[in-house]
């Protein structure tokens, strides 16, 4: 059907329409100004702080000492929250649930290592003169303890998600910390230690404010001898028990339904706003999956809640009042991101526009203790729709450091930067006065007043910010910038694990191929692996590229070269403690096919990893 519009109704709709498009104009514009005047980087940028001193000497945000008991147990604890049911928490990063059963005990989580978990045992026996007959992992990240729990592991009943002994595996052999792609693990491995603060002294205003994480100690992990479904019941040691296994929060979760006790064990709420994106990297978290998993325990509605990292909350209408604004926070914050993306906004503005509003915080558990909400939009944005934001001058941007020479030059020359910068500093503009520095930085990283003035500018920000891992990457920096750590570019996998699976090596190799040095080569390199009975895979490197070839036997192009190793040594050559040209000379390296010394020459068209120079922020000279 058409409609006849006269020219009177033209002029009405016309009007009409623009009308209706100032006032969405008007009202976004209203939208952006509330949500920049109340937003809270204000406290990088002049606005109020208290900062106050630790215990241990840090310089922290008030609010950190004052949210952070309330939600997690700082110091050893047990905690009886019902009849037969304890929460053991203050010797590790996670919790232990125990549950007592007709003739033994029922645990949820076993601690980060064999250390914890002995402490853990020692204070279950406290508890209970029962014996632990059955080990429940909540997910991977803290299944390391379980062997230090038990006597005997053949008469433990060890519960798991169908996919938890499998992720503890990859995360034993893998090149690194957990990833997206398994190849960058050590880069991703050296930003956890920048994350959890590892390398932050123990006292001092430096100092981290919460538990560090324990990383190379040795463990005790039992594999998973029952997986269970999502809904599946079973009855143990007398208790009925239901797990849910659909949903996830940073790991394949198991969540675990105690019907009797009406209590709900759970890696989902966690003792602050959950970290829907992390900065050290990895995959992405979906806000809906997590928020998902998150109401199927609501909808249980338990009158105890019991988690892998916060306190145990206890009292129906106080968990439901928990649970309801830990779900909303997380609506909240993936919702508004959409909304922003609709009105146009790409990352730079969501960060500003998306703001927890404050009646979120009456909520303990909604703490920005280690995660911030300004930091997920990006993440979420970048999901939905990549890097591009719509701003077209992004498109061709030139090189950091030659749009900080540029912009240098601009402003009048390197001194007038540093002096803009102290001046932004003097104001307590310190997010302003670090865009400014990181400007005369790229021009010369070793220049020493301008290092210093950065770290000075990081730190200040670390000690404002509420997040424990905003605190850890600030003054990790700021402490490197100064000469005081050396952080790490990456930390790559022990050599015990490359030589463990030297073919996986083999193809993670690919990555440091040189273009500029490879352009022109077209060689097959076949390694044969002695110690694996002689299994075979290659590498093709073809004008710049690469291809891992698993099956050397059938691919297109036979080998040019056949070198035969053990696992050891190609760990060593990997790992940049030994050279190929060497190891060929001392013949743990034998040539079967091919001129030795052109093949050493082909492995120096790939990056050698120098364990002396891997560092981030260049040390300074001593």
């Amino acid at each position: 059907m058409r409609f006849k519009v006269n020219t009177l109704e033209k002029c009405r709709l016309t009007i009409f329409l623009a009308f209706s498009m100032l006032t969405c104009i008007a009202g976004i514009t209203t939208n952006l100004q509330a949500a920049e005047s109340s937003t809270p980087l204000s406290r990088y940028m002049g606005g109020p702080v208290d900062l106050v001193t630790a215990p241990n000497g840090a310089r922290v945000n008030a609010e950190v000492l004052e949210a952070t008991p309330k939600i997690t147990y700082l110091e050893p604890t047990t905690e009886k929250v019902a009849d037969g049911v304890w929460c053991i928490g203050g010797y590790s990063l996670a919790n232990t649930t125990v549950i007592e059963g007709d003739d033994g005990l029922i645990v949820y989580d076993t601690g980060d290592t064999r250390e914890e978990a002995e402490h853990i045992r020692k204070a279950i026996e406290k508890i209970s003169d029962k014996p632990v007959k059955v080990i429940i992992y909540s997910h991977s990240h803290y299944a390391m303890g379980a062997g230090a729990l038990v006597d005997n592991p053949e008469n433990v009943l060890v519960i798991g998600h169908p996919k938890v002994n499998e992720t503890v595996e990859s995360s034993l052999q893998g090149g690194g910390a957990p990833s997206a792609i398994p190849e960058v693990g050590p880069i991703l491995t050296a930003r956890t230690m920048s994350h959890f603060g590892l390398l932050l002294p123990e006292k001092g205003p430096d100092a981290g404010v919460t538990p560090k994480l324990d990383m190379g100690k040795p463990i005790a992990f039992l594999p998973a001898t029952k997986m269970v479904e999502n809904g599946e019941e079973l009855e143990v040691l007398g208790v009925k028990l239901q797990f849910f296994t659909d949903y996830m929060s940073d790991d394949y979760n198991l969540t675990v339904w105690v019907p009797e006790k009406k209590a709900v064990l759970n890696n989902f709420l966690w003792p602050g706003t959950p970290n829907l994106y992390t900065l050290r990297g990895g995959v992405y978290r979906s806000p809906l999956v997590w928020r998902d998993g998150l109401k199927i325990i609501r909808d249980l509605q338990p009158e105890i809640l019991l988690n892998t990292h916060a306190r145990a909350i206890v009292g129906e209408e106080r968990v439901m009042k928990t649970l309801t604004a830990y779900m909303d926070q997380i609506s909240f914050t993936y919702d508004q991101t959409l909304r922003g993306i609709m009105l146009g906004m790409g990352p730079d503005e969501l960060r500003h526009f998306v703001n927890i509003p404050s009646y979120f915080n009456e909520t303990s558990e909604n703490f920005q203790g280690y995660g911030e909400s300004v930091h997920f939009p990006e993440a979420i944005y970048q999901h939905v729709i990549g890097w591009f934001d719509w701003d077209n001058t992004k498109l061709f941007k030139i090189a950091p450091e030659e749009a900080a020479s540029r912009t240098v030059k601009l402003i009048g020359g390197k001194e007038k930067v540093i002096k803009a910068t102290r001046e932004a500093f003097d104001e307590k503009e310190y997010a302003w006065a670090a865009e400014l520095v990181q400007n005369a930085y790229l021009l010369d990283p070793m220049d020493k007043e301008v290092r210093q003035l950065k770290a000075d500018i990081l730190r200040q920000l670390a000690y404002r910010t509420t997040g424990s891992i905003a605190r850890g990457f600030l003054l990790t920096e700021a402490l490197a910038l100064e000469g005081k750590v050396k952080s790490p570019l990456t930390i790559m996998p022990a050599a015990e694990i490359v030589a463990g699976s030297p073919a996986t090596f083999v193809d993670y190799y690919r990555i440091r191929i040189d273009p500029g040095k490879s352009k022109d080569t077209d060689k097959v390199i076949e390694f044969v692996f002695a110690d694996q009975k002689d299994h075979a895979v290659a590498l093709h490197i073809r004008r710049g590229v690469a291809e891992f070839v698993p099956e050397p036997a059938t691919y297109l192009k036979k080998a040019d070269y056949v070198l035969k190793l053990d696992g050891k040594t190609w760990a060593s050559v990997y790992l940049g403690t030994a050279d190929m040209a060497e190891e060929i000379r001392s013949k743990k390296v034998k040539v079967t096919k091919g001129d030795e010394a052109e093949l050493a020459a082909l492995f120096n068209l790939f990056d050698k990893f120098n364990p002396a120079s891997n560092f981030r922020i260049p040390p300074l000279g001593d």
